[in-house]
This record gives structure tokens, sequence and C-alpha cells, in this order.
């Protein structure tokens, strides 16, 4: 068989050729020129970068027979007077430069015999002796552990290079014993460059898109995009197309990724599905098409955050002008929610066994996914609602004060919701006078009626009997207001049935601690129910017309003799004021005076508690409270 691959065929004969490995190759050569070679070298990276390629070059830059010392250049497979070492290294057919594949030789067995039994022995004929092992990392545990003292010190004249695409599997004890060189991807640039070199002294007629799109398949591996170099060229006619490379290489052309993303756009699940159904028709791979997908979502998200950065956009599969119009129905985390989702896809295609199912899926689902409000939408919608339910509440508190009561007993007709209460001014309203707020604002020519205050119910059919008490209502926007209440006969409540009722007690007898945070707090709470947060208009008229005379007997004696004109009584008494529970508090629990007790400079617990308990206010607050002393301290 005379013909000869392209990635054989074009392998890199000087360290010159090796494409996008430039640090690599001058570090190598730099140690050969100066003599400063180690023993061993472990190179990593992807498949097809070119590490054993490296390897040989490695090899063959020791032993060329052309100079006298290692040659930088050695000899290549064009050149007729190539030496033997070159040539027997180029075919792998060298006695003294040895290439393991370390898969197909992993256990100690074959490391004794292949390395360590042949090691002390020297080249037979070149300067050196070099073990290439491939694969290194696939060596079983017993086989790196019987390498580790030859590796470390290994004879004269001997140079090991290890190559492996899984670093994170060689032992820590194998890594520190190595110069490790890590092979990056190739560029794109660079391998359409080496391409169009191949295809140009090859004599073959390919355009640029399609040069293009077969280094962009390699994915960064030169071996990869030479290989499907060699896959298009048998595929195609005299000139090849990017049509052609597609169709050779199984590839969803850039018509049919932009024909999904405008569907996408616009939420047309029918066109996605059309598209998966003729990719199975034309039997391209579907996971294969799920990846470009994948890329194509990363390119409009890399041109939406880079602004068409060219080092960044250089592998995009579609031109930035229609880039620009493609990614402008998108925001940056739609594509992040279409990437994951669309990976999620591509890693169940792997093991599916209906591979058009799971994408047809995967596809719908990215359209299902546009429904999907941002969290930042979210919380501008909150703020709208929040906000234009304050200025209702705003545009409530700034109605006109009203100044008169009306207190009407009317059957409400049955309660469909329950909205908030508001006083709404009668016909005939009670005048009430703000200087004067103790003096009643009406007489009572009748007895009083004793009412019983009970939770409000829902009446239905006839009103009841007994005297009911009934607020106007304003409903809220969006529910339907109850109908009109027919007007009844207002009635005055009396409360003086009542059998206990808390004694006054002044402010100075309790301790208040301001706490702005539960204020505002408990001010929130109130707005968001909608309470107007603003003093009742008619606050006054309501105590006098439900508490008159009460509050009248509850005043302290002191003020009540100085309005009797006694202000000699009023000043002896002012020091300790008393009030009058006549009328509000029962007897049976108005208590006596206790002596308070002396305390000393260091009172002990016992005393102190006997003091509180004794201490007028306390006792009163206890009582009123229905509380029990818990500790007592001294403030100092």
């Amino acid at each position: 068989m005379s013909y000869q691959v392209i990635a054989r065929k074009w392998r890199p004969q000087t360290f010159d050729e090796v494409t996008g490995q430039e640090i690599i190759t001058h570090t190598l050569r730099n140690a050969i020129e100066f003599d400063r070679l180690h023993h061993a070298y472990l190179f990593s990276g992807a498949r097809g970068v070119g590490k054993t390629t490296t390897a040989r070059l490695l090899a063959k830059s020791l032993n060329c027979h052309k100079t006298p010392e290692p040659n930088l250049t050695p000899c290549s497979t064009m050149d007729e007077t190539m030496c033997p070492s070159c040539l027997e290294i180029t075919e792998s057919r060298s006695i003294d430069v040895l290439e393991i594949d370390a898969a197909s030789h992993t256990g100690i067995d074959d490391v004794r015999e292949t390395i360590i039994e042949s090691i002390n022995f020297n080249p037979a004929r070149d300067r050196y002796k070099v073990f290439i092992i491939d694969e290194v990392h696939q060596l079983s545990k017993p086989a790196f552990n019987a390498l580790l003292k030859t590796l470390e010190e290994p004879p004269e004249r001997v140079v090991f290079v290890m190559a492996t695409t899984e670093l994170h599997k060689v032992p820590d004890t194998i890594l520190s014993r190595c110069q490790e060189f890590q092979f990056r991807t190739i560029p794109l640039q660079k391998i359409f460059d080496r391409l169009r070199l191949i295809a140009d002294a090859e004599k073959i007629d390919i355009t640029d898109d399609a040069l293009r799109e077969i280094s962009r398949s390699g994915e960064g591996s030169m071996r990869d995009a030479q290989s499907n170099f060699d896959q298009v060229i048998s595929f195609s006619g005299e000139k090849i197309t990017s049509a052609d490379v597609a169709n050779a290489l199984g590839f969803a052309g850039v018509d049919i990724l932009m024909r999904v993303i405008k569907a996408l756009a616009a939420r047309e699940p029918r066109d996605m599905l059309n598209v998966v159904d003729d990719l199975t028709a034309r039997g391209h791979d579907l996971r294969n098409f799920c990846r470009d997908l994948l890329g194509v979502f990363r390119d409009m998200l890399i041109f939406k955050v880079s602004g068409n950065d060219e080092k960044l956009f250089e592998t995009a599969v579609i031109a930035a002008s229609e880039m620009h119009q493609l990614s402008a129905d998108f925001t940056e985390a739609d594509l992040l929610r279409f990437f994951n989702s669309l990976a999620e896809t591509e890693t169940k295609l792997k093991e599916a066994s209906h591979s058009r199912y799971v994408l047809e899926i995967g596809l719908v689902k990215l359209v299902e996914m546009r429904r999907v409000e941002s969290v930042e939408a979210l919380l501008k919608k909150l703020e709208a609602f929040t906000s234009g339910k304050s200025t209702a509440v705003t545009s409530t508190a700034a109605t006109p004060e009203k100044k008169t009561l009306t207190i009407e007993s009317v059957a409400p007709e049955p309660v469909q919701s329950r909205p908030e209460p508001l006083i709404e001014q009668s016909e005939s309203p009670v005048e009430y006078s703000p200087e004067a707020p103790e003096e009643p604002p009406f007489e009572q020519s009748e007895p009083p009626i004793d009412v019983n205050i009970e939770p409000p119910v829902e009446f239905y059919g006839e009103p009841p009997e007994e005297p009911t008490f009934d607020v106007l209502f304003e409903p809220r926007p969006g529910i339907i207001a109850p109908a009109p209440m027919p007007e009844r006969k207002a009635v005055v409540p009396d409360l003086s049935s009542m059998p206990v009722r808390l004694p006054p007690i002044p402010a100075e007898d309790l301790e208040h601690v301001e706490d702005k945070a539960l204020d505002n707090a408990y001010d929130e709470k109130l707005g968001f129910t909608g309470d107007k947060l603003v003093p009742i208009p008619t606050a006054g008229a309501m105590i006098a017309a439900l508490l008159g005379h009460l509050a009248e007997n509850s005043r302290p004696i002191a003020a009540a003799r100085i309005r009797n004109g006694n202000s000699a009584e009023a000043t002896a008494t002012a020091a300790a004021p008393a009030y009058d529970t006549r009328g509000i508090v029962p007897d049976e629990i108005v208590e006596e005076d206790i002596e308070l007790p002396v305390l000393g400079a260091e009172p002990t617990e016992e005393e102190l508690f006997a003091y509180a308990s004794a201490h007028p206010v306390i006792r009163r607050a206890l009582r009123i409270f229905r509380g029990r002393i818990i500790q007592v301290e001294k403030n100092v």
C-alpha cells in the first residue's frame, strides 16, 4: 500500500514544525544546546497535540549522526542523506530507542523484562538509550513501584520520555522524579494555517470556509483535524466546499444551527422538531449536533459579554454580523439556562436508546424555558405592586378629616367579604369641641341600656331584636360593595355594667422603654393592613359617648378638690396623689397600704423580694397583669 495518511506523512520532522507548542520545543532545544539534559521527562496533554512526536524528535536530536554532538535539527524524511539513526527512529525500529505501549504492557513483568533488565547495557550504536513510554498512566501500581528506583537514578546515557493523556492517574512519586511539560490544545488559526500548507502542497482545491470547518472539527487536536481532512478528501470531488465537509463529517451546517436559534427566538417548537426529523433522515449524529448547538450558545454568550472580541470569538461558527442579530433576542441569563439544559441533554444522549426522543424533548424544553421570569423581573414587579399599594394608602390618608361621629344600629346584609372599616358622616352629626373633651356630648333622657359586647357575627334573614351597632364600610378595590343598609335608630351604649375595669395608672408609675425598631415594625404592620396611621379625629367624641360618666368618676381626688376650690387640701395631697376607684374596681380587690421594709447597703435577695412584694406600684401591676415576680435586682 503506497498511500500514506496525512497525519503520518505530514508529521513534524523538526522542532520548528511542531505547531502550537513553541514554549516546550524552545525549552528542549535549550536543554540540548547547553547540555542541561534531564534523565526523565513527562509529557501530558490532550490527544493529538504532539506528545509522541516531540518525544521522537528529542530522541532523534540526541542520536543524530550528522553531528558529533546532539543535533538541534535532526534529519528530515525528505532528506535523501538521512542518517541511519533518524531513519530507524522514524520507522520505530531502532534498537536504542524503545517505544513501549503501557496500555498493552501494564504489569510488573513487562517493566522488568523491557526496562530494568536491559537498562544497564550501553547503547548499541547511538549516544543515548531512550525509553519512550506512551500512555504511562495505564501501568499498574506494582509496575510503577518497580520503576521508581530506576527512574530516580538511571545509568548514564539513559533518558526516559513518558507521555499521558490523564495526568491525574500518574502517582506523585513518579511526578517528583520527572520534568513535566503540559501540552496545550492547538489554536484554531494555527491548525488552519497548517492545513492550508498541506492543501497547497498536495494541490487540493478547498475553500477557506471548508478548511475552517475542518480545523474546527479537530477541537484543538492537529491529528484529529488531519484525519478529518483525509476523510473529506475521500468523500468530495475536485473542489471541496463547506457543504461537502458537513456531509462527510456528519456535522450540522451553519444554516441548520441558525434555523434552530431563530425557532427558539420565535418560540416555535415545531420548526425545531422539523430540524431533528431532517437530521435523522440524513443519518446525522444527533449528539454531534447537540455539541454544535452548545458551541453556538457559547459563542452567543461570549459575544454578548465580550462585545465581539476577536481573540475570544475566533472559534465561532457564525459570523459576527449574524451573531449580533441572533443574540439580540436573548439575555445572558437566557443563554446560561439554555447551555446548562442542553448540556444535560447531551449527557443523556450518550446512553439513550432513543436519541431522537431525548433531543426533541430537550429542544422543546428550551422553548418552555423562555417562559421563566428572571429574578430581576420578579423583583421589579413586586416593587411596582408594593409601591402602588403604598400610593393608594397615601391617597386615602390625604382625604379631609371628618369632625363628626355617627353610631347607627342597622341590620346588615349577608357579608361576602370583610372590607376595611371606615366611619362615615351621617346627616345629623353630633358635634363636639376638642377644647373640652371631658364634657359629655349629650344628656341621656332615659336610663342607659346594658349591652353585652360579643365578637361580630354575620346575620342572614330578619335582623335581631336586640340593639346592635354597625359601622359603615368602604370596600377595597376589586371587592363588590355590600348593598345599602337600612337606617336604624342610634343607640348609645352604657358600659357601667361591666364587672371589672382597669384602674388608671399614671405614666410615672410605669417604666417606659422606647424601641424604634419595634415601633416601626408595628407601624409597618398597620400600614400593610390598610391603616391610615393618622390620629382618629372622632376619638374624643367616642370616649365621651362610651365612657363619659366613668371618665368623670375616675379622675384623681386631688383634681376634683381643685375643681371644688379647696386648693389647700389639693396641695397637701399633691405629693402622694390617690385615685378614686369607686365604681371602677370592686371593693374586694382594693388592697390596703403595706409599710415598705427598709433596705440596707447590701440587701440580700430575700430582702429585695420582700421590698418588691410590698411596693404598691408593683402590687398594682401584678394584680392588673396577673403576674408574679421572677427576679429582683438593685440598680447601682
